[in-house]
C-alpha cells in the first residue's frame, strides 16, 4: 500500500529527528567543564531565546510549508537540527549558545511540517492511523534516545560531550532520509486540488493573454534581429492563488474558533501547553539543585520511562469513550488542580526521586489530556482546518510563554525553585477557570433535562458524527471573485 509505505519514510525521520541522547544531560553539560557556563547565564541567557525563537518563526514557517509543499521545510527542519549540535559541539561563549538557542527555536518551529505533510499524502481515511504511526515514531525515538543517554553515562562509555555527536549523527541522517521524502504536488490553502470552473476559465484567458504578449514580444525581438527566448512569470496567478489561501485560512479560523467547544478546549490546550514548555525546558535545572555532587545522574532513564508510559497512556485513552461533553472541564480542572499541585511540591523538595516521579506524571498527564483535547477538537473542525488549529494554539501557548518568560526569568529573575512555585499557581489559576466552567455546563445540562451519564451513549456518538457531517459540508470554497 502506497500510503504505509510514505508513512514509514516520514515516521524513519521522525525518529532519527527526535533521537537526541545528549538532551537529557544538556544542563549538566552546558554548567560542567566543558562549557563553564553558571546556572543564571543558562537560565536567564541561554534558555528563553529558544522561547522568543520559536515563537517569532512559527507562524512564517507554517504559512511557508503550505506554500512550499511541505518536504523542503522537512529538510530545512533536519538542517536547522544539524547546525544547532554542530554548534554546540564548538561553542564556547553566551553569544554563540544563543545563536544556537534561536536555531534550536526554527527546529522546533519547522516540526509543522513533519506533523502536516502526511494529510497532503494519503487518502482522508487514513488520517487517523498515519497520525498515530508519527506520534509514536516521535515517543520510539525519545525513549531510545533516553536509554542510550542512560546507558551510555551510566557505564561511562560516552561522556556529555560525546553525546552530541550522536545526536549530531542522527540529525545528519534525518536531513539525508527527508530527501527520499516524495514531493507534495498539493497543500491544505495554497495549492488546492479542487479548480472551480471560473479558476479554470480564468486561467485559459490568462493563457491566452500571455501567448498572445509572448508572440508579440518575439515579433519585436525578430524585427530587432535579435532572437531570444521570453519567459513570462504571471504576477496575477500566484496573487489569486495567495489571496485564496488568505481567505480560506481565514474562514477556517472562523469557522473553528466561533465554536464553543473547539474555544474551550484550545484554550486550554494552549494555556497547559505553555506551562509543560516550561516545566520541560527548565526541569534540569530544577534537578541539580537536589543532585548530591557524585551521586548517579539517571536523566536519561527517566526520558525513557516517562516516553513509555506516555505512548502507552496517550494510545488507550483514545479508545476510552467517556462523555467528555459533559465530563471534559472537571476533569480539565482535576488534572489541572494535580499538575499544580505537584509543581509547588516540586518547587520545595529536594529529593530526587521525588522530583523525577513527579516530572514523569505531570507529563504523562499533559500528554494524555492534550490528545483528549485534540480529538474533541477534530469533532467540530474540518479536516482541513487539522494543520490550522494546531498551528494557531501552539502560537498562543509560545506567545503565552514568551510572556511567563519575560515576566519570571528576564524581569523578575527568580531563582529556579521560585520559577516553578509560579508554575504550579499557574496551573492552579488554570484549575479555578475549568472548575467554573465545569460546574455551569453541569448545570446546564441538568436543567436541560438531559440524562446524566457519565460513559458516551449512542447519542453522543450520533452527535459527533452529525457534528462531523455538518462541517464537511459546510467547509467553506476558495474565494473566486
Amino acid at each position: 500500500m502506497r500510503w504505509m509505505k510514505i508513512s514509514c519514510i516520514l515516521c524513519m525521520f521522525g525518529c532519527f529527528k527526535d533521537f537526541r541522547p545528549s538532551e537529557s544531560f544538556v544542563t549538566d553539560y552546558l554548567t560542567g567543564p566543558w562549557k563553564n557556563f553558571t546556572k543564571e547565564e543558562v537560565n536567564q541567557d541561554i534558555l528563553p531565546v529558544a522561547t522568543y525563537s520559536y515563537l517569532a518563526t512559527l507562524i512564517l514557517v507554517f504559512l511557508i510549508t503550505d506554500f512550499v509543499r511541505y518536504k523542503p521545510i522537512i529538510v530545512l527542519c533536519g538542517l536547522s537540527g544539524v547546525v544547532t549540535y554542530f554548534m554546540i559541539i564548538l561553542g564556547k561563549t553566551v553569544i554563540v549558545f544563543q545563536i544556537v538557542e534561536f536555531f534550536y527555536g526554527v527546529f522546533m518551529s519547522t516540526e509543522v511540517a513533519y506533523y502536516t505533510y502526511i494529510y497532503a499524502k494519503v487518502d482522508k481515511k487514513h488520517y487517523q492511523e498515519v497520525t498515530g504511526h508519527t506520534k509514536a515514531a516521535v515517543l520510539f525515538g525519545r525513549s531510545m534516545s533516553g536509554i542510550v543517554a542512560q546507558l551510555t553515562a551510566s557505564f561511562e562509555l560516552l561522556n556529555y560531550h560525546q553525546l552530541n555527536f550522536i545526536t549530531l549523527s542522527a540529525n545528519i541522517l534525518a536531513t539525508i532520509w527527508a530527501l527520499f521524502l516524495p514531493s507534495v504536488n498539493q497543500s491544505m490553502y495554497f495549492h488546492r486540488t479542487s479548480v472551480s470552473e471560473e479558476d479554470t476559465q480564468g486561467k485559459d484567458t490568462l493563457d491566452y493573454h500571455l501567448q498572445h504578449s509572448s508572440n508579440s514580444q518575439e515579433s519585436r525581438n525578430v524585427e530587432n534581429g535579435k532572437t531570444k527566448q521570453c519567459f513570462m512569470v504571471s504576477g496575477a496567478q500566484v496573487l489569486r492563488k495567495t489571496r485564496n489561501a488568505y481567505a480560506l485560512l481565514w474562514k477556517h479560523f472562523i469557522q473553528a474558533y466561533t465554536n464553543y467547544r473547539v474555544a474551550k478546549w484550545s484554550v486550554w490546550w494552549a494555556l497547559a501547553t505553555c506551562g509543560y514548555l516550561q516545566v520541560v525546558s527548565y526541569i534540569q535545572l530544577l534537578w541539580q539543585t537536589a543532585v548530591i555532587p557524585g551521586d548517579m545522574i539517571y536523566n536519561g532513564a527517566v526520558d525513557f520511562v516517562y516516553a513509555i508510559v506516555g505512548a502507552v497512556t496517550v494510545f488507550y485513552v483514545g479508545k476510552i469513550q467517556l462523555n467528555w461533553t459533559l465530563l471534559g472541564d472537571m476533569t480539565l480542572s482535576i488534572f489541572s488542580l494535580l499538575e499544580g499541585s505537584m509543581l509547588l511540591g516540586l518547587s520545595y523538595s529536594y529529593n530526587i526521586w521525588l522530583l523525577y516521579f513527579g516530572y514523569v506524571i505531570f507529563g504523562v498527564i499533559y500528554h494524555t489530556m492534550v490528545t483528549v483535547a485534540s480529538f474533541e477538537v477534530a469533532k467540530y473542525i474540518s479536516e482541513d482546518s487539522y494543520g490550522l488549529v494546531f498551528g494557531v494554539n501552539t502560537f498562543f501557548a509560545l506567545l503565552t510563554q514568551s510572556l511567563l518568560t519575560l515576566v519570571v526569568i528576564n524581569t523578575l529573575m527568580l531563582n529556579i525553585r521560585q520559577q516553578f512555585f509560579v508554575y504550579g499557581s499557574y496551573f492552579l489559576i488554570l484549575t479555578v477557570i475549568y472548575i467554573v466552567m465545569g460546574i455551569i455546563n453541569v448545570v446546564q445540562h441538568c436543567r436541560s433535562g438531559a440524562k446524566f451519564h457519565v460513559w458516551m451513549s449512542d447519542d453522543d456518538k450520533s452527535l459527533s458524527t452529525s457534528c462531523m457531517s455538518t462541517v464537511e459540508s459546510s467547509k467553506p470554497e476558495l474565494d473566486n471573485s
